[in-house]
This record gives structure tokens, sequence and C-alpha cells, in this order.
């Protein structure tokens, strides 16, 4: 116990010791940007910090470091629009940093001595703001439960925004992305309201849509369709074998009786020279929208031309 009492007070002489000593170190300082100049946007990120050097005594560091509520230096942007870069047009300008020293100064206090500023020169790029309608495109994870499928057409509201940025920007983009929206055992429709994609330096007329997944129990269904041979010479009669193909599908439930064989069309187109496989392969060329997962059998036939 006499040995970490010994410890203890050495330790604390030490800390002491080393608080009376004077140090140059490096702080973080905030920065905001105020008034920019009318119908521009940035083109490039700005620092959110400054870095100081600075030189103090230890204990004026830790007071620092403990109980530092400073505020951040504002730069009114649009007081330095005349600052403009050498060889550039009036959409590139710069501030210098020093131009904020002695608030910064007077901020840290007479015991904090101001070195340095870095980096010394903050860099203004700025592009014209234009302003495009774009669609909404949501972007979907979704996992179903057996037999459930989206029935329909995914609905976005809005389903469009006002994007408004810089121009390199803005011509590039065709769509406006949402974040995922991910959702598992699906068993019914779903409605969720989500965020746009974020993106640096744009904005859009609403932050969120709302995204509305159509939903509903598919069941397996089947029937006959009659073959139809195209492009047959007048001159020709031909009969394929067999007459028809198996449809097979799926279905949602409410639309079930809505399938019949005439919103098919299976074909086949005659050519020549005859194929040399001795069949026609089997063409479906129409079927209804709302059925999925569409086959049929066979898909070739044997055939008899007659003249």
């Amino acid at each position: 116990m006499v040995f970490l009492f010994f410890v203890l007070i050495s330790a604390i002489f030490w800390f002491l010791g080393a608080l009376s000593r004077e140090y140059t170190t490096q702080l973080r300082y905030s920065v905001r940007y105020t008034n920019f100049p009318e119908n521009m946007v940035l083109a490039a990120e700005l620092p959110a910090s400054l870095e100081l050097t600075v030189n103090a005594y230890g204990y004026t560091l830790l007071k620092y470091y403990i109980g530092r509520r400073l505020l951040p230096i504002v730069f009114d942007v649009n007081s330095f629009s005349l600052n403009r870069m050498p060889d550039s047009d009036t959409k590139n300008f710069y501030i210098l940093s020093s131009v904020a020293r002695t608030r910064i100064a007077g901020q840290l206090g007479a015991d904090i001595d101001l070195l340095d500023i870095r980096p010394d020169t903050l860099f203004f790029s700025f592009s014209e703001m234009v302003r495009k309608i774009l669609p909404v495109r949501p972007v979907l994870e979704l996992e179903f439960e057996k037999q459930f499928m989206i029935h329909g057409n995914v609905g976005v509201e809005p389903d469009s925004v006002t994007v408004s940025g810089p121009a390199h920007l803005i011509d590039t983009m065709k769509f406006v992305p949402t974040s995922a929206v991910a959702v598992r055992g699906i068993t019914e429709s779903v409605t969720r309201t989500v965020q746009l994609r974020n993106y640096d330096n744009i904005g859009f007329s609403e932050n969120r849509v709302v995204v509305r997944i159509p939903v509903q129990q598919f069941t397996e269904a089947s029937l006959k369709v009659p073959v139809e041979v195209v492009n047959l010479p007048d001159t020709l009669t031909m009969k394929t074998f067999p007459s028809d193909v198996t449809v097979s599908y799926l279905v949602a439930l409410p639309d079930y009786d809505r399938v019949g064989p005439q919103l098919f069309r299976a074909v086949v187109e005659y050519e020549s020279p005859l194929p040399s496989s001795g069949r026609f392969p089997v063409r479906l060329v129409r079927q209804p929208e709302y059925i999925k997962a569409v086959r049929f059998f066979p898909q070739s036939v044997d055939y008899i031309i007659e003249r």
C-alpha cells in the first residue's frame, strides 16, 4: 500500500509538471458558410473545419479540451465574390483563412497563441443551378412467401420530382432512385414511405415518396390453345400433329376466371424449304400481360402438307 501511495503521488507531480510546460499542437475549428450566390451551387466540397496550429501551456490546453464551447467561424460567401481567381470567370473565387484570424484568436482566448491556420485559402467553385423533372425509380429488395408475387405495376407517389443542382451532374441523371425497399416474407400488398437516394450538391422538390407494391396469391393453371399456321401459300393446306398445345402459367386468384384460350395465339410459320428436322417449331405470340411463368408443350409439331 505504501508503494502504491508513492506511485500515485509521483504520477500526480508528473502530471502537474506536464501541465506547466508549453506545447505546440493542432486543433480543429468548425466552419460554416452562409449567403451563397443566388442561383449558384457548389461544384466541389468545402472543408467543414480549419486546422489551427497553437502554442499554450498544458493546463490551458486541458481546459480547452474539457470545456470548449466555441462558436463556429461563419464565412459570408457572397461578400467575398470579388476575390476572383486569376484567369477565371465569376464562378470561381477564394477566401483567405487569415481574414478570420482575429475572430478565431478572440474565441481561443489570450492564453492560447494562434500560430497558423490551414488551409490558408478556401477555394470556391460554383456552377449554375439547373432544374429538371425526372421520374422516380424504386429500388426493391423483396422476398415473397410461396405462391405470392407482384400483381400489376409498382406505384410511386409522386412518380417524378424536380431535381436541382450543378448542370454537369444533373445532365447525367436519367431517373432518381429511392433508398432500398427491403421486405421479407411478403403475403399481402406493401406500402412504404422511403427516402430518395442522397446525392452531394443535388436537391429534390420532395425528399420522400410513397411506394405501393400490389401483391396477390398466384396459382398454376393450364389450357389448350389451337395451333395456327401462318404464311401458308394459297395452293397448300397444312395440318399439324398435335393440333393444339398445352399452355401452363401462373395467375393471380382474382384473375383466374379471366383467362381463356382466346387470349393466346400459338403459331407455326410455314417456310420453304421445309425444316430438315421434319417438325415445325411453335411460337406463342400472344398472351395476357397479367400471367407469369408461361410455358407450353410441345414446342414443335409434326405436319402434313396437301396441295
